[in-house]
C-alpha cells in the first residue's frame, strides 16, 4: 500500500459525474482493446491518478517529443479517485487511448472484462523485460501475456537512518535479516530506541504495517509463497503469514524496540513518523519505509535541504547477503485502444530509453537498467535506485493487488487491531481471511 493511494480514500463526486456525462455522448465500444481516440487523428487520451509536481513533471516530459512525433496527448489527471474515475468511464464505454495504473489489480479486473490490449500488439515485450529491473513488468502480466509496463517505480525495501549520528555511533550496514536483529539489539543496548515507526493515515490507517509483513513474507516465505497468499491461492492466514508477522513483531514491535511503543506507533503519522531521527539526540534510529519518503513534506525541511548529507539509506537485508527481493510499486501504462498507431508511438515513447521521466525529488525512479543515473539529482536517489536495479526477485505491493475489501480494507484495520493490542495475531489474520470476498 501505498502513500497515494492512502490520500485517494475520497472519491471525487463530481469527476464522476462529469466521467459519466461524457460517457453519454461517446461512442465505440471498448471490448477487446478499442475505443479511446479516433485511429490517426493524431490525439491520444492518458489518465493517471497522480498529481502536484509530479503530475506536472509527467506531462512535461512529453514537451518536446510532441513537437517532433506531432501526435498531442490530452493529460486526465485523476488524483483524488483513479479506481473511482477510471471504473466509471470503462463502465460508461468511454475509455481513454492509455491509463497509468497504481493498483495491478484493477488493470487485471478490466483485463477479465476483456477491456485491455495485449501488450505484444504494441511493443516488443520480449526486449522490454531485458531493459527492464528483473520482475517489475510481471506486475501486469496475466496467464502468459502481459497488459501493463511500469514508467516509474517505486522502492519499499530501504531503511533510512541519520547519517551524522549513526557514523559517529559507528553501526554498520547489516547484510541479512539477521544481522539486522543484532543491530536492532546494538542500538537498544547503547540506549537509543532502534525503530521508528508511524501507521496512522487517516482512515487508511495501518498499511505501513501491511507493508512490513508483505516485505517479511517475501524474505521468510519466498516469492512463490508470497504469489500464493496475494492471490488467495493459499488462506490470509496461512501459517508463512504468522511466521511474517512474527518476525515483524519480534524485529520492531518487541519492548523497548519502537518509538513511544506499540500504541505510539498506531496514533504516530505515518509522514513524519521519521522525523525523530533527526533530533539533537535521535528518539529512534531506523525508519522502514518507500523512497517516496525522501520528497519535500515528510521529513524536516532543512533536512531535505541537505538531503545527501543528512540521510543515509540501505536495503532492508533478505534472510541471507546474495538474496535481495525487493518490493515496490509503480505506475502501470496500459492500453485500452490497441488500433491506433498513435497510441503505440506514445507507449514506444514512455517504455523507451529516451523517455526522460520527471524530478527523482519528485517521486520519479525509472524502471529501465540502461537509466543514466546522472539525471538524478541526489545521491542518495542513485543509492535507492542501485538497491532496485540489483533485486534478485521484484514483488509489487501484495495489498494493491488484493481485493479493495482486503487489500485497503480489512488488512488495514487488523493490522492496526493487532498492534494496538485490541485483537491477538492469530485473531486479526482470521479475521482478515473471513473478509476475503467469495
Amino acid at each position: 500500500m501505498g502513500r497515494r493511494k492512502a490520500i485517494q480514500q475520497v472519491a471525487l463526486a463530481a469527476a464522476v459525474a462529469l466521467a459519466a456525462s461524457a460517457c453519454l455522448s461517446s461512442s465505440g465500444s471498448s471490448s477487446g482493446g478499442s475505443s479511446g481516440t479516433k485511429a490517426g487523428d493524431g490525439n491520444v487520451e492518458i489518465i493517471f491518478g497522480f498529481g502536484g509536481a509530479q503530475s506536472k513533471g509527467f506531462q512535461a516530459a512529453f514537451t518536446e517529443w510532441e513537437k517532433t512525433s506531432g501526435i498531442k496527448v490530452k493529460f486526465t489527471e485523476a488524483s483524488q479517485s483513479f479506481d473511482t474515475l477510471i471504473r466509471t468511464r470503462v463502465q460508461a464505454n468511454n475509455v481513454p487511448d492509455i491509463a497509468l495504473f497504481p493498483q495491478p489489480g484493477i488493470l487485471k479486473d478490466f483485463v477479465a472484462q476483456n477491456k485491455m490490449t495485449d501488450l505484444s500488439t504494441q511493443l516488443d515485450v520480449n526486449q522490454l523485460q531485458s531493459q527492464l529491473i528483473s520482475g517489475v513488468l510481471d506486475a501486469g502480466k496475466v496467464g502468459d501475456k502481459f497488459y501493463g509496463v511500469p514508467i516509474s517505480y517505486n522502492v519499499k525495501s530501504l531503511v533510512f537512518y541519520p547519517k551524522k549520528a549513526w557514523d559517529a555511533a559507528g553501526y554498520k550496514v547489516p547484510t541479512t535479516q539477521a544481522e539486522l536483529t543484532t543491530l536492532t539489539n546494538q542500538i537498544k543496548a547503547a540506549g537509543t530506541t532502534p525503530w521508528c515507526l508511524g501507521i496512522e493515515s487517516g482512515s487508511a490507517t495501518g498499511w505501513p504495517a501491511t507493508d512490513w509483513v508483505e516485505d517479511e513474507m517475501l524474505r521468510s516465505a519466498g516469492p512463490e509463497t508470497y504469489d500464493k497468499w496475494v492471490s488467495h491461492a493459499i488462506p490470509f492466514n496461512d501459517p508463512s503469514v504468522k511466521t511474517a508477522a512474527t518476525n515483524f513483531q519480534n524485529l520492531v514491535l518487541a519492548n523497548g524496540n519502537v518509538l513511544g511503543g506499540t500504541k505510539g506507533a498506531v496514533s504516530t503519522n505515518f509522514a513524519t513518523a521519521g522525523n525523530p531521527m533527526f533530533n539533537a539526540k535521535p528518539g529512534c534510529m531506523m525508519l522502514k519505509q518507500g523512497n517516496f519518503i525522501t520528497q519535500s513534506g515528510f521529513f524536516p525541511k532543512n533536512i531535505v535541504a541537505d538531503i545527501d548529507n543528512q540521510v543515509g539509506v540501505f536495503y532492508f537485508p533478505g534472510e541471507d547477503a546474495n538474496t535481495k527481493p525487493v518490493l515496490g510499486g509503480g505506475d502501470l501504462a496500459a492500453v485500452f485502444n490497441g488500433k491506433d498507431d498513435d497510441t503505440k508511438k506514445v507507449m514506444a515513447f514512455m517504455t523507451g530509453p529516451d523517455f526522460p521521466g520527471w524530478k527523482d525529488s519528485d517521486g520519479f525512479l525509472s524502471p529501465r537498467k540502461d537509466y543514466d543515473v546522472s539525471k538524478y539529482t541526489s545521491n542518495l536517489t542513485r543509492q535507492m535506485a542501485d538497491i532496485g536495479n540489483k533485486a534478485t526477485v521484484f514483488r509489487f505491493d501484495g495489498s494493491d493487488q488484493m481485493p479493495g475489501a482486503v487489500g485497503s480494507g480489512s488488512f488495514w484495520k487488523g493490522m492496526t487491531a493487532w498492534i494496538s493490542g485490541q485483537q491477538t495475531l492469530d485473531q486479526a489474520l482470521t479475521s482478515i481471511q473471513q473478509s476475503w470476498p467469495s
